[in-house]
């Protein structure tokens, strides 16, 4: 059979995808299995080819299954839009939805352009879902679809979670090497995503990914961690597992391994500081392995405000973890938690713990429910609008305690102010002759540089957010909005 995996393309307000721009990882794992079982897949990326282009493409290919991507709430829209037009330009094909979105809260997807929605991993659910399509079989039997059936949903049962993720195919890279130099995060650029666990244990209220692998954590081995970076040719990785490092020892042979194969990348993983704390060892390993950059949702600067969070970790830790990157040279990321109940101190204290530490690269996100969360389950009767492009963590969507234009002010003197500890850290001369070095160099292209700084200018002004609200407003996404 024929199967195609759209892209949307880019939407929404700001968000995401001012920071990253990466590779659509969870279609080229799927297609690596139904290749080898013989389909003929293709992967359509329309942020990068445009709308009518892509989908001019995806009609001359004419496939009979079609999958759609909705991994983040604030796709919610163009995802639906997206599976009208082919149901109304592919009219024969099986319209599917997954990603975490998706999984997350399928009923949302109940909408006749839609056939069933795949929940949980995708390799476990689509092969059987094609083979069954080829075969004339019984939907109803293949576990891990969320089946619509006019205007309700049939669920078909979870799927297995497959326990050795050494026995996944190999992503299937050759699909999008003509994309591949697109994809970015930062400055960092060409990038390319790699998975290597899955899962985690820890049970942060504002997070969905322990709810989707259902409190688990798998891990690959090092020897087919090396052997699918054998197969990457981008020289920046960046290493999707939510928590890297959770297994000490593994996380030695893994550097031990790539070091001897002699595979040098600049490589960014997120890991918690409580595990550097106690590994610092691990750290210079991995500052072997190439390059190493480090993202830390270090989330608040209080005990108490972690403990909010159900963080499972202390600001002793944090404060440790980030002397010690420092020590070792290793570049890092602290993200932090704005919660919308915040008065005028919160930020004050916030931004002096930034002053102290010096710690100029921090990133805010705005404490967002998000659908299938345990911060939903309790806060979704707040919530000031159903507009999903809002729910970019970017927005507040709960109510402020301030108000709006004096929360947003207090928000973007944030971005200002680490602006401000950068160039009193570094210096404007060295921060731009880095960029103009990274230039030069071509590690970074002149639209990522862009890009870059024109965040720093955007999120530097609050009617940037503000206008969000004057656009959308903070009304209830009717049915006809879902599909406008």
């Amino acid at each position: 059979m024929k199967i195609a995996f759209l892209k949307p393309p880019i939407g929404g307000i700001l968000g995401l995808e001012m920071l990253t721009f990466v590779e659509p990882l969870g279609p080229i794992s799927i297609a690596g299995g139904l290749e080898q079982e013989g389909h003929e897949c293709r992967i359509f990326d329309l942020r990068i080819e445009g709308e009518e282009a892509g989908l001019e493409l995806c009609r001359r290919f004419a496939p009979d299954v079609v999958g759609l991507q909705c991994n983040f709430t604030t796709e919610r829209f163009r995802t639906l839009r997206m599976a009208e037009r082919v149901r109304r330009e592919m009219p024969h094909a099986f319209i599917l939805v997954g990603g975490h979105d998706a999984s997350r809260d399928p009923g949302w997807f109940l909408h006749p352009a839609i056939d069933a929605i795949a929940i949980g991993d995708g390799e476990e659910v689509m092969s059987p879902l094609v083979e069954a399509l080829q075969r004339g079989g019984d939907l109803e039997k293949v576990l891990g679809l969320v089946l619509n059936r006019g205007d309700s949903q049939h669920a078909t049962g979870a799927a297995p979670a497959r326990e050795d993720l050494d026995t996944l195919p190999m992503p299937a890279r050759h699909l999008i090497s003509h994309y591949a130099p697109n994809y970015y995060i930062n400055f960092r650029k060409p990038l390319a995503l790699m998975e290597t666990a899955r899962g985690c244990p820890f049970k942060c209220n504002f997070c969905s990914v322990w709810k989707f692998h259902h409190s688990t954590f798998r891990e690959k081995s090092p020897e087919r961690v090396v052997a699918e970076l054998k197969a990457i040719e981008a020289p920046n990785v960046f290493i999707t597992d939510d928590i890297f490092w959770m297994d000490v020892r593994r996380g030695e042979e893994l550097a031990r391994q790539i070091k001897a194969a002699g595979i040098r990348k600049y490589f960014t993983v997120q890991t918690r500081t409580d595990i550097i704390c106690k590994f610092p060892h691990l750290i210079e390993m991995w500052k072997d392995c190439g390059h190493l950059a480090i993202f830390l949702g270090l989330e608040a600067v209080t005990d108490e405000g972690l403990k909010n969070v159900n963080k499972s970790n202390t600001m002793k830790n944090n404060a440790r973890a980030l002397a010690i990157l420092r020590e070792l040279g290793v570049g890092y990321t602290p993200n932090f938690i704005v919660d919308p109940a915040w008065d005028h101190q919160d930020f004050a204290t916030l931004r002096d713990w930034i002053e102290e530490t010096g710690a100029y690269n921090s990133g805010f996100s705005v404490l967002t429910p998000l659908p299938g969360t345990d911060l939903w389950e309790t806060a979704q009767h707040q919530v000031t609008t159903h507009q999903w492009e809002m729910y970019d963590i970017i927005h507040a969507v709960l109510p402020t305690k301030l108000p709006l234009a004096d929360f947003y002010e207090e928000y973007s003197r944030l971005w200002r102010h680490v602006l401000d500890v950068r160039y009193r850290h570094r210096g404007k001369f060295r921060t731009y002759f880095g960029l103009g070095l990274a230039l030069a160099t071509g590690k970074v292209s002149l639209g990522a540089v862009r890009k870059g700084m024109n965040i720093a200018k955007v999120f530097s002004d609050k009617e940037t957010f503000l206008q969000a609200h004057r656009d959308l407003g903070a009304g209830e996404g009717t049915a006809a909005s879902r599909v406008a």
